[in-house]
């Protein structure tokens, strides 16, 4: 596996979509991820002697940028108006009570309308019994669903390898040794030996017992994901369905004896349901404390029981998956996960806390959080997931385990990635280099005062960037600091392709959202081609920056491959350009484009960010022949730099650039199907609920009932997504 470096440091200028210049390595002894740090400069930020005009065209995308909104663009693909939604339909249940139940998948899930519970005083009150479902996240659990599936597939078969491995360097040649021993015996006892060999050898053989594969569902609620693991990927052997709320508890232990009868088939036509479902222990504790506990409690003996009468092998040693789907951030997980997973296991994570780690107006919770200042502009997105990469890596590597990213996407309002966690110490210590230092702020401050002025509080920002200069060698505008944050490849190209592989035969009433995913996976492949590129950026902000017509993208796209190099989209956005094309040849071609597509007289001023990049090789007036206060050895490699670019054959072939591997009904890029396309609100339990009413009846109504940040979910006042470590500022902008 390729080491894990902490490597190059990105510039990106404030005024124009994002630049990168590949700074000296920077290395850091003890800190295992790959990390970049990004420097970025804001919208709204002005050079140091002059104010920018106000533009309303930026204004606007960096507003969108910061709420993480996706607006809809010629290129986007659009789904169905109104796709099918999981199957929704009334039952009653043997007691009595009235549920809707909801078909996803193989699985089905139950919402009693209201569910009796005795408040303090020990009356009946009657409170809504739904725990948390959101048929948004239909496409995350489906893909959840076939990705683990086919990880399965890779993981079990290399322990079937270790397996074998074993038995053949080390009890299979006892074993023969054996025989051949029995074959000396025999021929010295005669016929009758040789008799009673013949009849061991047709006793039945033991069957091997095939090798666990156990997954954590660490924050159930319903039970929903748990369920479809258990009907819809065979290899599984045990499935444990996690809750902190009692009352999802019950809802789990419900839609379990529902699904034993009333579920038709699983994927596997040779596992009834029943057994199926049998598969599923459920445990209600709190997400970080189960998963400490693997660690500690001992292994029991074979066919050791509990009081429930079930077997305790499955309580202890570490999953090989765990999927962490909380409301908001998983980085309160993430420590006790790379722990409770095993050595090669899978981490499936998903952080719904967009408006943290996609903008900057939370860049101090972005800290704190993930370890990294976020980033603004059009590849947020993507530097957010890179950041999430960062967070897990740090978290593995201060146990000694290293990670590969085998699918990393954002989707909608959220992120979800898939990684795997191996327990190779050398990988971590190889990161350590000559051990010098040195020390930058990564955020500033600021006091500043309400709207009303009698009261003043703290304003976080970015730094501005250090290094060689604070100013873009390109357009001379301020850069700021991002990061640190993940730099090593989003995707495992040979996963993707044995994912997609076993996406042809899957049945498409079950995985409703398989254009998506196929769609997505494959934009997502053709990423994976430029591990070493990371972010991307859209021609109609570098047009906005100079003012002129934007270039076709199929024509700028043509133009880039004409001079050798690779480009391909992001999945992030649907009119995005990823490349290795370094940013002087990009302001190259744009400045060939504006020559055949000039601007408007005028419009490109001095105090403007696109003024430098097209005035680029032009003496500005009162230089001498020194090149100015530059300093000769500067002005000469400029000068070198501007006759190797002003020497390209620069071709705007449209024909080349058209993609050329489009599958008709294939997504690739989503438009929102419906209104209010988004999460929910975080989920409340029935004890929450028996809370806010008892107060309410002591006077107290509108008191807060979920506790301070950090112990929402020690008060159960959350039951499905809950972040156990708290979530405040992330949850108001998701």
């Amino acid at each position: 596996m390729t080491p894990a470096f902490l490597r190059e440091s990105i510039f990106r200028p404030h005024s124009h979509p994002p630049h990168l210049r590949v700074l000296t390595p920077a290395k850091f002894a003890g800190i295992h991820p790959r990390v970049l740090s990004t420097h970025s400069a804001q919208l709204n930020s002005t050079p140091r002697s002059q104010e920018l005009p106000h533009h309303p065209q930026i204004a606007a995308s960096a507003t969108a940028t910061i709420m993480g909104k996706r607006t809809r663009t010629s290129n986007q693909e659009p789904i169905a108006p109104n796709p099918a939604p999981a199957h929704a339909f009334q039952v009653t249940l043997e007691d009595g009570t009235e549920c809707t139940a909801v078909r996803e998948g193989l699985a089905t899930v139950l919402f009693p309308e209201t569910v009796a519970r005795k408040d303090k005083s020990g009356n009946d009150v009657k409170v809504d019994g739904q725990v948390f479902y959101n048929p948004v996240q239909q496409f995350n659990r489906d893909l959840s669903v076939l990705a683990i599936r086919a990880f399965g597939e890779v993981f079990l078969r290399e322990k079937k390898g270790k397996r074998a491995g074993k038995k053949k360097g080390g009890r299979g040649i006892a074993a023969g040794e054996r025989d051949r021993a029995q074959e000396a015996a025999a021929e010295a006892e005669g016929e009758r030996g040789r008799e009673e060999r013949d009849i061991a050898q047709e006793r039945p053989m033991k069957t091997s017992i095939p090798p666990k594969f156990t997954i954590l569902d660490a924050l159930s609620a319903t039970g929903l994901r748990a369920l479809r693991y258990a009907l819809e990927i065979p290899s599984v052997t045990r499935t444990t369905s996690n809750d902190l709320d009692p009352s999802a508890s019950q809802s789990i232990h419900r839609n379990i004896q529902y699904n034993k009868t009333h579920t038709a088939k699983t994927i596997d036509p040779a596992l009834a349901p029943d057994a199926a479902m049998s598969k599923i222990h459920v445990e209600t504790a709190n997400a970080t404390h189960h998963m400490y506990s693997v660690l500690s409690a001992p292994k029991p003996r074979t066919g050791e029981e509990d009081a429930n009468g079930e077997s305790q092998e499955h309580r202890f040693g570490k999953y090989d998956v765990i999927d962490l789907d909380p409301f908001g951030t998983a980085v309160p997980f993430l420590d006790a996960a790379v722990q409770a997973v095993s050595d090669g296991g899978l981490l499936c994570i998903t952080c719904t806390d967009a408006g943290v780690w996609a903008s900057t107006g939370y860049s101090e919770k972005c800290f704190s959080l993930y370890g990294g200042m976020p980033i603004k502009g059009e590849w947020s997105h993507e530097a957010g997931l890179r950041l999430i990469l960062y967070a897990t890596a740090t978290a593995a590597g201060r146990h000694g385990c290293s990670i590969e990213p085998l699918l990393s996407l954002s989707i909608d309002f959220y992120a979800r990635v898939f990684v795997r966690v191996r327990k190779i110490p050398q990988e971590v210590k190889r990161l350590a280099r000559c051990g010098s230092w040195r020390t930058q702020s990564l955020g500033k401050r600021k006091v500043e005062k309400n709207k009303k002025g009698n009261e003043t509080y703290l304003k976080f920002g970015l730094a501005m960037a250090p290094t060689t200069s604070s100013e873009c060698p390109d357009c001379g505008f301020p850069m700021h600091l991002g990061g640190p944050m993940w730099s090593g490849p989003l995707h495992s190209p040979a996963f993707i392709t044995h994912l997609l592989s076993t996406l042809p035969t899957q049945p498409p009433e079950i995985y409703q959202t398989l254009p998506r995913i196929t769609g997505m996976l494959q934009t997502a492949l053709q990423e994976s081609t430029l591990p070493d590129s990371p972010f991307f950026f859209v021609t109609d902000r570098l047009a906005r920056t100079l003012h002129c017509e934007a270039p076709p993208l199929a024509a700028f796209r043509g133009a880039l491959m004409r001079l050798g190099y690779t480009v391909v989209r992001s999945h992030c956005k649907p009119t995005s350009v990823k490349t290795d094309a370094p940013w002087s040849v990009i302001w190259e071609v744009m400045r060939r484009w504006v020559r055949q597509k000039p601007a408007g007289e005028g419009k490109v001023v001095e105090t403007m960010a696109g003024y430098k990049i097209l005035k680029f090789g032009m003496k500005e007036s009162g230089e001498n022949g020194e090149g100015s206060a530059r300093g000769k050895g500067k002005a000469e490699k400029e000068e070198e730099e501007m006759k190797r670019l002003t020497s390209l054959e620069v071709v705007f072939d449209e024909e080349l650039g058209k993609e050329k591997d489009k599958v008709k009904g294939v997504v690739r890029y989503q438009m929102n199907p419906t209104a209010n396309w988004g999460p929910l609100t975080r989920g409340r339990g029935v004890e929450a609920l028996l809370k806010e009413s008892a107060a309410a009846e002591e006077g107290h109504e509108g008191e807060a009932v979920e506790g301070e940040e950090g112990e929402s979910d020690q008060e159960g006042s959350t039951s499905k997504r809950a972040s156990q470590g708290g979530q405040d500022e992330g949850g108001k902008t998701d």
